[in-house]
């Protein structure tokens, strides 16, 4: 038995303005499923009911030459949603780098991932100094957040800002129903409909209790003003 994630009305509501992020508490989270196609990266703001993802994603040229997406990934690329990376393998420091990037405008805590392929990222965060999190068993979390997924859809509670390849991720979804009546996200198709967008939020969201409406620039502000 399998369903969708969210109806299209649901995936539309998600392409709203994000609000000012910066020095804003966030998690990342990040899906590295397969080094020769598609890996995603992101940042998991709250603000009151709502959760805000912000994204990235590489995708190696040679796997888009060999698969004919009906997407325009170019057009993406344009709009900075994605990098093409021409290289054997998308390297592992792309993905550091990125978060690197971001914790010098927002207040990153820490990455999550799941253990699949933690061992191929977990160097290059270490060079940069980023805390992790691994996901020991990242299928077992699925069920686990569905009520609170389901409800953010529901219910308009989640925002990407206009960007269609996480709305192309999240219709990608497919919700499978276990004998146990947990729920699992799967792939609509393996090759042709990916969901590492998706997968990233899902590790994120893994973590989302953890995050509080504060503005780190205005905390560091207030310790710095005192006299030690």
């Amino acid at each position: 038995l399998e369903k969708i994630i969210a109806t299209r009305e649901e995936i539309e509501a998600t392409n709203r303005p994000f609000p000012e992020l910066e020095n804003r508490q966030c998690i990342g989270g990040l899906d590295y499923a397969n080094i020769k196609d598609f890996a995603a990266v992101g940042l998991l703001f709250r603000e009151g009911e709502n959760y805000i993802w912000k994204s990235h994603s590489f995708v190696r040229k040679g796997f888009l030459d060999s698969v004919k997406l009906k997407v325009p990934i170019y057009e993406w690329e344009q709009q900075g949603l994605l990098t093409i990376v021409d290289e054997p393998t998308i390297s592992e420091f792309y993905i550091a780098q990125w978060f690197d990037d971001m914790r010098q405008i927002y207040g990153l805590e820490k990455v999550i991932a799941d253990n699949y392929r933690i061992d191929l990222i977990r160097r290059a965060l270490e060079e940069y100094g980023i805390d992790y999190e691994v996901i020991r068993s990242p299928r077992a979390i699925h069920g686990l957040l569905a009520p609170r997924i389901e409800t953010m859809f529901a219910n308009h509670n989640i925002i990407y800002d206009d960007n269609p390849l996480m709305r192309w991720y999240t219709n990608n979804v497919a919700v499978k129903i276990k004998p146990d009546g947990n729920k699992e996200y799967i792939k609509k198709d393996e090759i042709r409909r990916k969901t590492d967008g998706f997968h990233a939020m899902l590790h994120a969201l893994y973590r989302a209790d953890d995050l509080l409406e504060i503005d780190v620039g205005d905390s560091l502000d207030f310790l710095n003003a005192i006299d030690f």
